[in-house]
Parts: structure tokens; C-alpha cells; sequence
């Protein structure tokens, strides 16, 4: 058995700025570290826990310190963790702990529930002394504005954005308030399998940028932003709502008992998702039950690292043939 181990930073645009540099740096850093993780203790789960919370602490990734400001500036953070042994807990609704994946590992470890949410999610990390979460750096605030001036003045086409003008027609109060302040959909994942032959899966994302204050995507619900069984181990990433409708982790786990190829099940996944929801909508990593990984979006790029044949760290910024768009 090989061990394996792929971890994304979010699907979307990934345009040439400051904050993607320093986003690909982070998933460099992050990979290795879950390489080294994997490779010392021989444990998947905690190989993409460690991984996923690098990123959290990045800062420059949504998930954790970057996490993105929702419609009123607010923070609340998701995460998900699952394993083909029988591992598996989420939370929603976080807003003070620094790590949710820590956080979900310790509902999976010690309650007998899946998912935790809101204050009550909080004090199960500040009773067991997990770090804070710290104010959100410059860059999340700079993001919010310029979010905040498109929407306002309708450069926003996607149908999140659309949605979003008509809510905020009916409820003139807030629309008034928010102006008086001033498309993403990205999310941190790892999946990894160890030499006991263990799949783990590990979500954590703080959003949609501008979502309604108490909403909840797809990074804890099982099945969609993260799922493990004795096939597969997947991740995924994007507009929560589509991947909630469309399951593709879970597809992932199903469509490899027919393909048993998982870069074949996941386009025959993305394939499908995409016709569903349209393009620009999701992404997600895998990696199978004989060590081998894949991945696929419907966005212009992904953020991707993994560990190659050689031990070097690879990092996919860019679009490539496993992009659906170049199919």
C-alpha cells in the first residue's frame, strides 16, 4: 500500500494577485506538512487535520484566519471530518475557535453526535482550551468592501449575486446599512490514505463571501463537502448550495464501484454535477482506496497540492485537461 495524500485551497478564479501568492505558498507549506504528518505517524486522519489546519492559520485561504465576512461582517466557520474506520463529526456556525477541524475531531472522538453547531459548538473547543480565533486580517476587510461596492452597483452576474440584490430590495433597512459600510465560494480540504489502509477526508471553509448571517454550506454535511468509506476519500469546494444538491463526494464513493478509476469517477462526478448545477460551481480531490488521487472542477482553476512519485510538492494553480471546461 502506497500512502497518499492531496489537499485544495478552493475552486474559483484564482486571478494574479498578492493574496493568491501568498494562498499558493500557503498550500506548499500545507502539503508538506501533512506529508510529513502522514509519513511520521502513519495515521490519515491526523495527516489531513494537520493539513487542513495549516490552512486555517494561513490567513490567506478561506477557512479558519481568512475566513470571509458574511453580508453584515460577521464570521462562522464549518468543518468536517470523516474516515473508512468509522471517524466522523462536524460544526457549523463556529465563531471563536481558531480550528474547526480540531474542533470536529473532537465531536467525532467524544459525543455521540455528527453535528455541533453555533455557541454550543464554540464552548466544546474553549472547555478543551483550543485556540481563539483572532480578528480577521486586513485583506478579509478589503475583500468584504470591494464585494459589498459590486453588489451595490450590479457587477455581480453570478445567480448567488442576483439572489442576493433581491433580498436586499426587500429589506431596505439592511441594504441602507451595508452601503453606509462600503464571488467566492472557495474551501480548504485534505484527503489522505495511510498504510493500514485508512481514507480520511477533513472540509473546513468560513463561506460564501456575503452569505446571510446563520447560513450553513456543504463543508459539514456528509456526503458533500467531504466524505471517506473503503473506496474513497473526498473533499470538496465551491457554492455550497449546489453541492448540497448534488452530493458529490457521496456520487464519488458510488461511481467508484463502477469505474474502480478514480480519475474516471471523478469526471463522470464533475460531469454530472455540472449539468445539474451549471459551470462554476464546485470542485473537489480525491484519493482511492490503492493510493491514488484525482481531482475536478467546473471553475477557471483550483488551488491543488499533492506529493508526486518523486516526494516533490506539486501545486496546480492553473487550468488543466482535468478542468471540465477543457474537456
Amino acid at each position: 500500500m502506497v500512502k497518499a495524500l492531496i489537499i485544495h485551497g478552493g475552486a474559483g478564479s484564482w486571478k494574479e494577485t498578492k493574496v493568491k501568492e501568498k494562498a499558493i505558498e500557503a498550500i506548499r507549506d500545507c502539503t508538506l506538512e501533512g506529508w510529513k504528518v502522514l509519513n511520521t505517524t502513519n495515521n490519515s486522519v491526523e495527516a489531513v487535520i494537520s493539513s487542513v489546519a495549516c490552512m486555517e492559520d494561513s490567513g490567506y485561504l478561506n477557512a479558519g484566519v481568512g475566513s470571509v465576512l458574511d453580508l453584515h461582517g460577521g464570521r462562522s466557520l464549518d468543518a468536517g471530518l470523516m474516515s473508512s474506520n468509522g471517524l466522523l463529526g462536524a460544526v457549523a456556525g463556529v465563531r471563536k475557535i481558531r480550528n474547526p477541524i480540531k474542533l470536529a475531531k473532537i465531536i467525532a472522538e467524544e459525543t455521540p453526535h455528527v453535528l455541533i453547531v453555533g455557541e454550543e459548538a464554540d464552548n466544546y473547543g474553549l472547555i478543551r482550551n483550543l485556540p481563539l480565533l483572532p480578528p480577521p486580517p486586513l485583506h478579509a476587510y478589503e475583500r468584504y468592501i470591494e464585494s459589498l461596492k459590486k453588489l451595490f452597483s450590479l457587477e455581480v452576474k453570478t445567480e448567488y449575486g442576483g439572489k442576493l440584490v433581491e433580498y436586499l430590495a426587500k429589506n431596505s433597512n439592511i441594504k441602507h446599512a451595508l452601503k453606509k459600510i462600503a464571488k467566492y465560494g472557495d474551501t480548504v480540504g485534505a484527503v489522505a490514505i495511510d498504510d493500514n489502509q485508512v481514507l480520511a477526508a477533513a472540509t473546513s471553509t468560513g463561506g460564501v463571501s456575503l452569505k446571510l448571517p446563520g447560513r450553513v454550506g456543504d463543508s459539514p454535511i456528509p456526503g458533500a463537502g467531504f466524505y471517506a468509506s473503503k473506496n474513497i476519500a473526498c473533499s470538496a469546494t465551491g457554492i455550497g448550495e449546489y453541492i448540497i444538491r448534488t452530493m458529490p463526494c457521496l456520487k464519488a464513493d458510488i461511481e467508484y464501484s463502477r469505474f474502480d478509476d478514480a480519475w474516471k469517477t471523478a469526471y463522470s462526478v464533475i460531469k454530472e454535477a455540472t449539468e445539474a448545477t451549471g459551470t462554476d460551481t464546485m470542485g473537489f480531490i480525491l484519493v482511492d482506496n490503492k493510493g491514488r488521487i484525482a481531482y475536478a472542477y467546473n471553475t477557471e482553476a483550483m488551488l491543488i497540492g499533492y506529493v508526486n512519485e518523486k516526494g516533490e510538492v506539486v501545486v496546480n494553480d492553473k487550468p488543466s485537461q482535468y478542468s471540465l471546461k477543457q474537456f
